[in-house]
């Protein structure tokens, strides 16, 4: 969901370093190494302006 998130608003992973803590966890997620979490769920949810139960 977060990929597809990222192609629609022309982002990129280093977009997205702060709401996860880091570029080298932002690479792990995406690399499906390591998973969000509730946190990080609903930090994006507010910035994306989308339900946090999209990325359940």
């Amino acid at each position: 969901m977060l990929r597809l998130l990222i192609d629609q608003h022309s982002l990129t992973q280093s977009d997205f370093q702060q709401e996860i803590d880091g570029k080298s966890l932002v690479s792990q997620i995406f690399s499906g190494k390591r998973s969000l979490t509730l946190g990080h769920i609903r930090t994006l949810s507010k910035r994306l302006g989308i339900p946090a139960a999209m990325f359940v």
